[in-house]
């Protein structure tokens, strides 16, 4: 019974996430996949991410993240538009499909850091928007 008590004292409160993506191409159907980061290591390599796919039914595709701890995160999401699974690009390695990061964070030479896209989960805040481009 005690140790049940201290893990329930140990455990972090868990949140939902809303994640709003607005398509520049909505009429393009395929699928969203959407990477929820939970630090630069997860983010940088995509290992440890918690991922979703989502059909890109609509201008706006809500997705809904359960049961995460709060703490600070990063958001990737791109469109593949072809549903192949992957982010496809042009032989110099640009994205040939609509892409984005929390925060709107921009982009220059690559993605951008964890930093400039991070997030704070557990904080009450509208619903994290990300316009693909």
């Amino acid at each position: 019974m005690l140790v049940l008590l201290l893990l329930a004292a140990s455990a972090r409160p868990q949140s939902e996430l809303r994640i709003e993506v607005v398509l520049n191409k909505p009429e393009a159907g395929g699928i969203l996949r959407v990477a929820l980061c939970p630090n630069k290591e997860a983010y940088d390599t995509e290992q440890g991410c918690r991922t979703m796919s989502v059909p890109a039914t609509s201008r706006t595709v809500a997705c809904v993240f359960d049961k995460v701890e709060e703490g600070t995160y990063a958001v990737k999401v791109f469109h593949d538009i072809n549903s192949d699974g992957k982010l496809n690009t042009s032989w110099i390695g640009w994205p040939q499909e609509p892409y984005g990061f929390s925060n709107d964070a921009p982009v220059n030479a690559g993605p951008p850091s964890f930093r400039l896209a991070a997030v704070q989960v557990g904080e009450p805040r509208n619903p994290v928007r990300i316009r693909l481009r």
